[in-house]
């Protein structure tokens, strides 16, 4: 008997469909499906870079808490400290997070290689340049403006400039808006504190600055459970 010739392949193989067939996808390239897996590789390469955020924005958000706060409670009277005191605080605080955030992604990036080594090397380097710049302009200012507040206004106003620049390109690089969003917050921060004036910028930095950092670390904490949560129930 004679098989239906939709059952008998041309070069002689039933079913329809020559074995090499087996290899091709039967259904058409999802594009939204391979957009979502391009951008959760470009965030897990940013959490593998930046190690835990939300560990690093907490770090922070308590380090201007302790910082800017002593400088805050030297300035209003809150504290027994006298402001050159406290400019030690805020240096200490700031040295022992940097040194703990170094470490952290050093411990991240280990191990890794070609373009996302180079992103990652890259966005470190402008971070230690921006820094170094930031180094030199201090010497300047502390050299040639004569009042403590104005000179600090305006040090810090630059190194959270810096600061909110490089979060803004880390988000756009790794596709992290979170890190984005964090990095206009922190510049939207800074031109409050410029428009307050040597009186009150301390008080911007302390309430707004560490609000912005403290509010990223929850919501990249509660990101990364979601996204846990839901990789687990896929």
């Amino acid at each position: 008997m004679i098989r239906n010739h939709t059952d008998l392949h041309s070069d002689g193989y039933s079913g329809g469909r020559h074995p090499q067939d087996a290899a091709l996808p039967d259904e058409p390239l999802d594009l939204r499906a391979a957009l979502q897996i391009v951008e959760d590789a470009e965030r897990s390469v940013h959490r593998q870079l930046s190690g835990n955020a939300a560990m690093v924005y907490l770090l922070w958000g308590l380090t201007w808490v302790v910082g800017y706060g002593a400088l805050e409670g030297s300035r209003r009277g809150w504290l027994p400290l006298e402001p050159g005191a406290a400019l030690v605080v805020l240096g200490v605080a700031l040295a022992a997070a940097t040194v703990s955030t170094v470490a952290m992604t050093i411990r991240g990036t280990r191990g890794l290689r070609g373009h996302t080594a180079f992103q990652g090397g890259m966005y470190g380097a402008s971070w230690a340049l921006g820094f170094l710049i930031m180094g030199i302009l201090s010497g300047i200012i502390g050299r040639t403006v004569e009042d403590f507040w104005m000179r600090g206004m305006l040090i810090n106003s630059i190194a959270v400039l810096i600061a909110g620049l490089l979060y803004i390109t880390g988000g756009t690089t790794f596709n992290d808006r979170r890190q984005s969003f964090l990095g206009v917050w922190l510049l939207v921060v800074t031109i409050a504190a410029l428009l307050s004036g040597p009186a009150y910028f301390l008080t911007v930095f302390l309430y707004l600055g560490s609000g912005g950092l403290l509010a990223g670390s929850l919501a990249e904490y509660l990101g990364t459970r979601k996204r846990k949560t839901a990789v687990s129930h896929a």
